[in-house]
């Protein structure tokens, strides 16, 4: 098969990094006004050894997805994190979902995102929620497609620069039927 999804461990931070800078900075390089900005939060989000110890944290699940052998995406869930907007204490984030963009459109997004459910599957949290950039049409139709909807508005501040993003989300028990 030509797309394998794993459960990341530490020894993979170094790839995640890779993939998380390139494919951060491919989404949202022509978002930022100051190159400098942008290069700094890279470099602080996506150095190997933070990365190291959010993958030993009990609360983070990494999937690191691979194309013909080749790493090329990967998934950050956190099992239990709160969003204001939901009402329940039992959520679970979809922190970062992100692949290469040479390999948009193989798949790899798909396989995620049924990884991602499997493990919802499994904690069963009441709902499921994410923030995606108001301008990321792509994702945002991608998310749609898998059956979240748009519940509120959220605002990071990256340097000088405040980014839009909505809160996104979806009752657990209404969309996961599948089996894993």
């Amino acid at each position: 098969m030509r797309i394998k999804i794993v459960q990341a461990d530490v020894s993979q931070a170094a790839i995640i990094a890779t993939i998380g800078k390139k494919s951060f900075r491919s989404a949202f390089e022509p978002l930022f006004n100051s190159k400098v900005e942008l290069f700094g939060y890279l470099e602080r989000t996506y150095d190997a050894i933070k990365l190291s110890k959010s993958l030993r944290k009990e609360n983070n699940v990494y999937f690191l997805a691979w194309f013909d052998a080749k790493p090329v995406g990967f998934a950050k869930i956190k099992k239990s994190s709160l969003n204001d907007h939901i009402e329940s204490i039992a959520q679970m984030e979809l922190q970062k979902i992100y692949v290469l963009p040479e390999y948009h459109n193989c798949g790899i997004g798909k396989a995620l995102m049924k990884e991602i459910k499997c493990l919802a599957k499994e904690f069963y949290p009441d709902y499921m929620w994410l923030d995606v950039h108001t301008s990321n049409e792509k994702a945002i139709h991608f998310y749609e497609k898998n059956g979240f909807t748009k519940i509120g508005k959220n605002y990071f501040t990256i340097g000088s620069q405040t980014f839009h993003y909505y809160v996104m989300g979806f009752a657990v028990a209404a969309i996961i039927k599948t089996a894993c």
